[in-house]
């Protein structure tokens, strides 16, 4: 048990990661968020599909802009806590780039509370928009982060175990909550709605969605970890950790789902 935790939580890769974190890589992290937000609500607001076609334009442009400075940090802030942010949005694709088979099942698996697209001509894989991973991607950066600057602030006080742990809680409500948000916008922007459900929120979302979204990211903590640990082999710690991030998407939603809907 102790060999394994000192792989991830205690590991000095791990921690000497986390000591580069700064207020320069907050400021892009802060942008980044801000501008998906800002994009996201204009798109809802302004130029709602298909009353308008513009607002495809804000979803293309905010993501754009939000991953290409999370990768700009990777090298310009590289010894500023940047590489931590270019490396989770890497981990971010590869997981984002698996979470198509979760929306497969959320389009065509489900018997309430299905997902269904309003994108129009939108590029699609397998049954979602083109730039689905990339949102994906930015969004484990966008919670991921904050619950990263919050455990290293808590493990100077207690026990990294303790600390994992009350990190992954508050980053499992903050990415419901904020999903729930989305969600919403998403909804008014005619990005995508779900049918009936069992459990919903208003009528723009199913519960079981922001109630997998904080299962989900109850697990980020020890997968960032042992992504950012192995300084090895980053590439093959950059797949593994989004293929054990997909894993964890898959277990929140199935779950979620369970508990509300069967």
């Amino acid at each position: 048990m102790k060999g394994r935790t000192k792989a991830g939580l205690e590991h000095p890769g791990f921690r000497a990661r986390l000591g580069e974190l700064s207020a320069a890589s907050d400021r892009v992290w802060l942008l980044g968020f801000s501008t998906g937000l800002v994009f996201t609500v204009i798109a809802a607001v302004c130029c709602p599909y298909p009353a308008s076609i513009w607002g495809k334009f804000w979803a293309y442009a905010g993501l754009l802009i939000r991953s290409s400075l999370y990768l700009w940090a990777g090298d310009a802030l590289r010894q500023r806590g940047g590489l931590v942010l270019s490396r989770l949005l890497g981990m971010g694709l590869v997981a984002g780039a698996f979470e198509l088979l979760v929306d497969w099942w959320l389009i065509h698996g489900v018997t309430s509370g299905r997902l269904v697209y309003l994108t129009g001509n939108d590029v699609v894989l397998l049954g979602s928009p083109v730039w689905m991973p990339l949102a994906w991607a930015c969004v484990i950066v966008e919670l991921g982060y904050p619950a990263l600057r919050l455990f290293r602030y808590l493990q100077q006080r207690i026990t990294a175990r303790m600390a994992a742990v009350i990190a992954s809680l508050v980053c499992g409500v903050a990415a419901g909550v904020t999903v729930g948000a989305y969600e919403y916008l998403a909804y008014r922007a005619g990005w995508w709605k779900y049918e009936p459900a069992r459990a919903m929120i208003g009528k723009y979302c199913a519960l079981y969605i922001p109630l997998g979204e904080f299962l989900m990211f109850l697990a980020f903590v020890p997968i960032a970890a042992r992504l950012l640990s192995d300084e090895e082999r980053p590439l093959a710690a950059l797949i593994t950790g989004g293929a054990r991030f997909a894993a964890a998407i898959a277990v929140g939603y199935v779950l979620a789902y369970a508990l509300l809907e069967w």
